[in-house]
């Protein structure tokens, strides 16, 4: 069944690319202007010399091949006002992606309401339709927000320097870890053109559920899951703040590309202790470091084009590496027993770096296929796949994009 709508919706948009080519979908008439907006991604996965099971599924992931996601939309523009509708029919329960208006006389100040991601984290930020890698860092997926509601205000007021800050009804509508009312804010400096520099942040209140009699409460406090999809840090009992702060940096240099980013994520535990009692802070720290070229010329900012299109040419080539990590543990003293379960008071710290490899090839600028390798090491054999077992698991990844133009 899956295989099929994937087939389908693969037919679909390659003749609507291919139309595209020869007719811009764009429509534009004065002060007005539509767009159509859409890309899918078939991604495929194989696990080398290693177990990929867990004791809950039995696999980390169901199916070794996936439609990942079937993005449709469109972006509506008429003087001051903007308008952007995003949705993926195949993300059960969570179809909604960005509904939001924007209005604004200028760079310097537009005001955002709607449906859409909090300002954190600049690899969140990317679309993933234009991501290096396959899949995005741990630090952004693991600690950082992801799409509320709510109001913004942000702008350019100089070519230097942007801002985004707003209020959020929550940091993930669609998820039961959602924190209540969220505030985040993001700053970027751009002391030079090819070179941004950011800062972001965020903090709200998570609610622990009530505790009720023969009641299966579900802790709600941040997941350690790796690129492979292994869940090396199960969610702890959380109760009161949540915080997030974080810089990153970017440096693109025609067809050069330099990213550094890191984020830390802190909860706060009160009365969630076996008797009830306050524990100390859990908190994740997350960094990420990576830097890829195109041999073929093209520039690394903004949108690749070839710069010589397949069928004339080779099309655009680029070749990149990343490393991460991310590690969770509490604030409190190292005394005592530690603990992997969601009630420790002194948490086991644990840990996974992971390097990858990867290749991207874009034949015409509307199709993209990514190949990646990924090395990860656990920082507790415990705590791995394959429980005791010390080394490298190695995890293959490809992609399959098509975009309307």
């Amino acid at each position: 069944m899956l295989a099929r709508r994937a087939c389908s919706a693969v037919v679909t948009f390659l003749l609507a690319s291919t139309a595209a080519a020869q007719s811009p979908l764009e429509y534009k008439k004065g002060d007005f202007r539509f767009q159509p907006t859409g890309y899918i991604q078939g991604d495929f996965r194989s696990f080398q010399d290693w177990d990929a099971g867990d004791e809950d599924t039995g696999e980390l992931r169901s199916d070794t091949s996936e439609l990942r996601r079937l993005r449709i939309g469109f972006e509506l523009e008429w003087r001051w006002l903007a308008v952007e509708l995003d949705v993926d029919p195949t993300d059960d329960g969570d179809e909604l992606k960005d509904l939001y208006v924007d209005l604004g006389p200028g760079k310097a100040f537009h005001v955002r309401g709607g449906h859409f991601k909090l300002p954190i984290s600049a690899e969140f930020l990317t679309s993933a339709s234009r991501t290096d890698f396959v899949e995005r860092t741990m630090l952004a997926n693991d600690i950082g927000p992801q799409r509320d509601w709510g109001v913004m205000l942000h702008g350019q007021p100089s070519k230097s320097f942007g801002y985004e800050v707003g209020l959020f009804r929550g940091d993930d509508r669609t998820s039961v870890v959602r924190a209540d009312w969220t505030a985040a804010a993001r700053l970027v400096l751009s002391p030079a053109d090819d070179l941004d520099l950011g800062v972001s942040f965020s903090q709200g209140d998570v609610e622990a559920e009530e505790e009720v009699p023969g009641s299966d409460l579900r802790p709600k406090g941040m997941l350690g899951e790796g690129p492979a999809g292994f869940e090396f840090y199960e969610r702890h009992f959380v109760n009161g703040r949540r915080l997030r702060f974080g810089g990153d940096l970017a440096y693109t240099p025609g067809p050069v590309g330099v990213k550094g980013e890191y984020m830390e994520g802190r909860e706060e535990r009160i009365g969630q202790g076996s008797t009830f009692d306050d524990l100390p802070e859990q908190v994740a720290r997350g960094w990420a470091g990576s830097i890829t070229w195109l041999p073929t010329g093209e520039s690394k900012k903004g949108r690749i084009e070839p710069r010589r299109p397949f069928p004339h040419g080779v099309g655009a080539i680029e070749i990149g590496a990343r490393y991460e990590e991310l590690r969770f543990d509490d604030l409190g003293p190292d005394e005592g027993f530690e603990g992997a379960g969601n009630r420790a008071r002194n948490i086991r710290p644990a840990a996974d770096r992971a390097f990858t490899g990867g290749l991207s090839w874009w034949p015409v600028y509307w199709v993209r296929f990514m190949g990646n390798v990924v090395v990860e090491r656990y920082l507790d054999p415990l705590l791995a796949p394959e429980p005791g077992k010390r080394g490298n698991y190695v995890t293959l990844l490809f992609r399959a994009q098509l975009a309307l133009p």
